[in-house]
């Protein structure tokens, strides 16, 4: 588990992802936490991811992990890596926090937090994030946080994609 001030980002085993493939009521009652309805918009993403997380299990900490917001104890988005860092030592971080609860910061905890945690991590240098090509909360979020825009990349299924890189020795924490 990642613990930020207001978040808890769960990581996904087993059981969580048979809860998540159960539907939210199930969920609700593996966590302990309430469950709301449109809690993700990438909910066709979890059978394929939880596919690879069994087939590699080096990706058990580098994955997925649900974000729990302490304070009303609700399941508020995902998070996590997008696979264990390359032979570089650079690893890639993703997030998104439920319409409702954004704009409050907790997007930029949730980064921050796998952020620390990643660097914490002997032999991670870089952390990286892509975001679409254009001015968005996003971007604003991982410049707040010292990443930056390096370069332009063509993605066949989204299109022209921004890289942000933060180098661990840039990083403030």
């Amino acid at each position: 588990m990642i613990d930020t001030p207001n978040l808890r980002l769960i990581p996904c085993d087993d059981t969580v992802y048979d809860a998540i493939r159960m539907g939210n009521n199930v969920l609700s009652k593996v966590l302990g936490v309430n469950v709301p309805k449109k809690w993700t918009e990438f909910r066709d993403t979890f059978t394929p991811g939880y596919q690879r997380w069994k087939e590699h299990p080096p990706l058990r900490e580098w994955w997925l992990y649900l974000t729990i917001h302490k304070g009303n104890n609700q399941l508020i988005g995902s998070c996590g890596y997008k696979g264990e860092p390359d032979s570089s030592g650079i690893v890639e971080i993703g997030y998104e926090i439920m319409p409702s609860m954004r704009e409050q910061g907790f997007g930029a905890e949730t980064a921050l937090g796998l952020v620390n945690h990643a660097f914490s991590k002997q032999g991670v240098h870089k952390v990286v994030a892509h975001t679409i090509s254009e001015e968005s909360p996003s971007t604003k979020l991982l410049q707040g946080l010292g990443f930056q825009q390096t370069e332009d990349i063509s993605d066949s299924d989204e299109g022209l994609l921004w890289l942000w890189v933060l180098p661990k020795q840039s990083w403030k924490q």
